[in-house]
């Protein structure tokens, strides 16, 4: 029971980490991976769910080096973004 509970903590620690890596603006996933040594599955599974709630959105899309579009997140206008700990759940 305690490595669950120790799981959702880290969980929500690592999207608080990600919503402050993106109070410096838009990054991609791997930009936001690397900056927070994460990997990238498990910051794009962790963006993915902050999408969900409404916390990030997709920007824009740019394009890989192979042509493949790639989301560039980013937060929602402060006006109407809650703050971190009761949002994220």
């Amino acid at each position: 029971m305690t490595s669950i509970i120790a799981m959702h903590e880290t969980h929500h620690k690592d999207k608080e980490r990600i919503l402050r890596c993106l109070r410096n603006g838009p990054r991609t996933c791997k930009e936001v991976a690397d900056a927070l040594k994460l990997s990238y599955l498990r910051t794009n599974h962790l963006i993915v769910d902050l999408a969900k709630q409404g916390l990030v959105y997709a920007h824009h899309c740019t394009l890989n080096a192979t042509g493949s579009p790639i989301n560039v997140w980013a937060l929602p206008s402060s006006k109407t973004t809650p703050p971190l700990h009761s949002a994220i759940g």
